[in-house]
């Protein structure tokens, strides 16, 4: 009887172990995303970067749709829009093709606001290279537009090579490549296609074409995140809104996404160290509208690690949080509400400055568009209540607990409602802005004259406040921030 129990409990640790690893909360996919500013691009980035399983190191931009410097622009554009300002972005060469006819439309699209116009960026193939040098795993390289940037990487640092697991490269699929990526500059696709990484080269199939139609965008708007309302904002203003009309755009560079979530949509022919990944006919494009959907939801279990999603029912909470529920979800994201609820549970109360931290930790990944346990965070709240409870909200916020040695408490002589985020070799300094600061020392000092200090009517006021802030304070409004000290 033990040998068969023994043997029981390895079979379901075999059976189970795809699942455990599936809830590791780490990113399956490690990708630099080369853009070059069209429409179908601004779609994929939003699928990737609005993706738990996908961490993506870095955005570079080559010429195409747009010139390289354009499409940099846009792709900065939509990262600030997002909220996704630690991921950085690189400007690829002009190789002085011939200007496409889309290119003045794809002028016209909303990425996001407009940037600086005398910012400059890294070149494209140095921001490649530190990249790859800064990633343990190995990185999948999408590629959305010309190879150029890619070419003059393993022309300039060949060993590099060897830190890329696969380029998964929208063109057309026959074999030479014909399509417009590879027209661009076909001196650089020829020369990734001989390095020996290994090349996925991804179509749409000629005989079911996939259209971005008002369906579609109907299905996408009901995803209550920023990355689903960017996409459906876009394609409902000018120029694309008479695009999807006219049903010109089509599913086109998505399908580099979708070869990595659902590559059972494609037949496969592989020569040598290149394959050729083509949309498996009508059966596959009927289920393209739905998989693109379901990269931009996400797993609902992305961020649990007991739950199963997690609970938004107003009549699971106590009578006084439930009324904020819908709103504070609506306001500042599931994750937001995910963080707080457990954070003030582990808190012990509702209390001001645990929810700070949350909002804090939260804005922290967010900026560098991470999942949890995978930041450093030192923090100089101290060790003396009330402003060290912000400690509390940090660690739930970022996952960056005591037991994973990644939060530290600096020593300060004042306490105050700041702390240092640290990823790979990025940094973030976040810190309440004094505004928000003097208005929580303000109202705890009025409920101090009012009810006494730590009386039981004076707690219940402060639970009335952190049920406030929490509601009313946006993380995006609330904190200072400065990058890369």
């Amino acid at each position: 009887m033990k040998t068969r129990t023994t043997l029981l409990l390895a079979v379901l640790l075999l059976t189970t172990a795809p699942a455990l690893l599936a809830h590791s909360g780490k990113a399956r996919f490690h990708l630099i995303v080369d853009t070059d500013g069209a429409a179908d691009d601004l779609r994929t980035l939003c699928m990737l970067l609005g993706n738990r399983e996908a961490e993506v190191l870095a955005v570079t931009a080559c010429e195409g749709a747009l010139t390289p410097h354009e499409a940099a622009d846009r792709a900065a554009a939509l990262l600030a829009a997002l909220r996704h300002e630690g991921i950085p972005v690189g400007e690829g060469r002009s190789v002085g093709a011939p200007e496409p006819l889309w290119r003045a439309h794809s002028r016209l699209i909303d990425w996001g606001p407009a940037p600086d116009p005398a910012r400059e960026y890294p070149a494209a193939t140095e921001l490649l290279a530190e990249a790859l040098r800064g990633e343990e795993e190995r990185v999948v390289i999408v590629a959305l537009g010309a190879l150029t940037n890619l070419g003059d990487l393993l022309r300039q640092h060949p060993e590099l090579g060897q830190r890329i697991e696969r380029i998964v490269w929208y063109d057309s699929a026959t074999l030479p490549p014909s399509g417009a990526n590879c027209r661009t500059d076909r001196t650089s696709a020829r020369r990734v296609l001989a390095s020996g990484v290994p090349v996925e080269i991804v179509a749409a199939s000629s005989e079911a074409p996939v259209f971005v139609t008002e369906t579609l965008l109907d299905t996408i708007a009901r995803i209550p995140t920023p990355h689903a309302r960017r996409i459906v904002r876009t394609h409902r203003t000018e120029p694309l809104a008479q695009l999807v009309a006219a049903r010109h755009l089509q599913i086109w560079d998505e399908l580099a996404a979708l070869r990595l979530y659902a590559p059972e949509l494609f037949t496969e022919e592989r020569t040598g160290s290149f394959c050729r990944c083509v949309l498996a006919g009508e059966e596959a494009a009927q289920r393209v509208p739905e998989a693109v959907a379901a990269i931009l939801r996400g797993k609902p279990d992305a961020e649990s690690r007991v739950f199963y999603g997690f609970p938004t029912g107003g009549s699971l909470y106590a009578a006084d949080v439930a009324p904020i529920v819908g709103e504070a979800i609506a306001r500042h994201g599931a994750s937001e509400w995910r963080a707080a609820v457990l954070t003030n549970e582990l808190h012990g109360h509702l209390g001001i400055y645990a929810t700070i931290g949350v909002k804090m930790g939260i804005r922290a990944r967010e900026y560098f568009d991470i999942g949890v346990d995978d930041i450093e965070v030192t923090t100089y709240a101290g060790s003396r209540p009330p402003v060290s409870c912000m400690n509390d909200g940090l660690q739930v916020g970022t996952g960056a607990t005591v037991g994973h040695g990644l939060i530290t408490v600096a020593e300060v002589d004042r306490p105050r409602p700041e702390a240092v985020f640290r990823f790979k070799d990025k940094t973030l300094r976040l810190t309440l802005k004094p505004e928000y600061a003097d208005r929580i020392r303000k109202d705890v000092q009025r409920g101090i004259a009012c009810y006494g200090d730590l009386t039981e009517p004076y707690w219940q006021y402060v639970r009335e406040l952190a049920l406030r802030y929490w509601l009313d304070f946006d993380r995006h409004e609330i904190f200072a921030m400065r990058a890369g000290e």
